[in-house]
């Protein structure tokens, strides 16, 4: 009886399939006022991501290392690096507390990590199921002052404190 029990209660509180990241991009987007525009990005993704049954019951972390943010001109992805505090803080997590599923698609909302600064976002995406391939499209936007970070300026040139985050990410289940 007691090994009935045990596997009804291990069955309850299984981890489901694990998502294996095949492929995937994260792409932010600000602007100098009166210059150009800034468009990091990375498909280094550190992701540790699960699923029992649907799509809302995905659970997990990614990472990103903030070095791995690239654009068009290297010495502003220094200046961002500096900016990002990366030397202190070199990575960048967000956490998914809940997905639900809306008229359009999903709302992820789930916790983002910036600069040791731990913040609730939520996020509109779209999540399909293709030849066993699980695809999550989305975005989102952040202030820079909700992280404890100032929108630099050189001279008469400011950087748009919005970011615009875009992401596309391709998993594969796993046992």
């Amino acid at each position: 009886m007691r090994k009935l029990i045990l596997l009804v209660l291990l069955s309850i509180f299984s981890f489901g399939d694990k998502l294996v990241l095949q492929d995937g991009e994260i792409m932010a987007h600000t602007e100098i006022f009166g210059d150009s525009q800034i468009n990091p990005k990375t498909k280094n993704i550190d992701s540790n991501l699960t699923i029992n049954q649907d799509f809302e019951s995905i659970k997990g972390k990614m990472t990103v290392r903030s070095l791995s943010l690239k654009s068009e001109n290297i010495d502003r992805d220094k200046h961002m690096y500096e900016v990002l505090n990366i030397k202190i803080n070199p990575r960048i997590n967000f956490e998914i507390n809940t997905i639900k599923k809306t008229n359009t698609g999903y709302k992820i909302t789930g916790f983002l990590t910036l600069n040791a600064i731990k913040k609730e976002i939520s996020s509109n995406a779209t999540i399909t199921e293709k030849n066993k391939v699980l695809k999550i499209l989305g975005d989102f936007s952040i202030k820079l002052s909700e992280f404890n970070i100032k929108a630099p300026s050189l001279f008469f040139l400011t950087v748009r404190e919005q970011i615009d985050i875009k992401y596309t990410l391709a998993y594969k289940k796993e046992k």
